[in-house]
């Protein structure tokens, strides 16, 4: 039975339930995530989201499919890799992730970062090739002209939403301009230390959905940051939520995102976790407020695309002098 999570409408008219399951991990993560989905669904999560990039498509496909839970039930989301963004790519790349999930549409397939990097091959072992600066070089592919053939997979029905990650403000207002089917999400890091609110004004003005990645602010992560990462589970705030409501610190955290009016990806391997990060409850604006007070003054990105990929990929103009 799915659990009593509030639910979403999107400007496509599409309902995704605002607490999910992100399926993001390391070397052995594909066998965790098989597990972990299994019992996600179990208790009650029909909101998934996986990349090319993370090679978990297909355990999370396979759980899925084994479940028992109808297919239409479940809303799963995939991302599209920054050297596939030629248009010639895209169709392709998406056709591949259909392929590892054994999945005949995708409910959501979004651009993983904005940038383009020059296409070396579909396998994952090629999509990732750095000089000898640790940097990847970022090539000249107009957004729009990548979100053409993502529209036109809507229009053949291998997706049926379409979205963005890691957008500024900018960049979605020159993709509005031009689109014809406006994206439907833009994820993006959002945390105590890092509450996106400029973002979440305009979002919510222009009818775009945010969905947040690292809600817990990337604890297990922090070698994507110059600052380490943003402790939000021990702030002050946080924990008086914790006491106030009888809940966990990461249930707060989750829950103050649901609030703030965006879904959430939590990540965990725990049954007992997975199982305690899908419980709903209301929060009180006063306590959302001193939570969203962490980040306003400093804020702290733990998901730095320049420290992952090189200056070159520099997309929210944080490291120009």
């Amino acid at each position: 039975m799915a659990a009593n999570v509030p639910k979403a409408k999107l400007n496509s008219g599409a309902e995704l339930p605002m607490i999910g399951y992100g399926t993001f991990g390391g070397a052995d993560a594909p066998e965790l995530v098989y597990k972990a989905t299994k019992v996600a669904l179990e208790v009650g999560y029909r909101h998934f989201d996986t990349a090319y990039l993370y090679k978990t498509e297909p355990a999370l496909g396979q759980a899925i499919r084994e479940s028992g839970v109808p297919r239409e039930e479940v809303w799963v989301t995939t991302k599209l890799w920054q050297s596939f963004r030629r248009p010639e790519h895209v169709r392709p790349a998406c056709e591949r992730s259909l392929k590892e999930l054994q999945f005949d549409y995708l409910d959501m397939y979004m651009l993983h970062w904005p940038m383009a990097w020059e296409f070396t091959g579909y396998e994952h072992e090629k999509i990732f090739v750095k000089d000898k600066d640790n940097d990847i070089k970022t090539i000249d592919v107009p957004l729009i002209d990548t979100w053409r053939e993502m529209e036109k997979l809507v229009k053949d029905g291998l997706v049926r939403n379409i979205g963005v990650s890691n957008c500024t403000i900018p960049m979605l207002e020159e993709l509005l301009e031009k689109a014809e089917i406006p994206p439907a999400v833009n994820q993006i890091e959002i945390h105590p230390s890092l509450p996106q609110e400029e973002m979440l004004k305009w979002a919510k003005e222009h009818n775009i959905h945010l969905t947040a990645y690292s809600p817990l602010g990337n604890p297990g992560f922090s070698w994507f940051s110059n600052t380490g990462h943003s402790k939000t589970l021990e702030q002050p705030a946080v924990l008086k939520a914790a006491e106030k409501y009888n809940k966990t610190p990461v249930q707060v955290l989750i829950n103050w995102g649901v609030a703030r009016g965006y879904s959430v990806i939590p990540k965990s391997v725990t049954p007992e976790r997975i199982k305690a990060n899908i419980e709903y409850f209301p929060m009180d604006p006063e306590d959302v407020e001193e939570i969203t007070k962490i980040g306003r003054e400093h804020p702290v990105r733990t998901c730095d695309p320049v420290l992952m990929y090189g200056p070159s990929n520099d997309v929210f103009g944080e490291h120009k002098k």
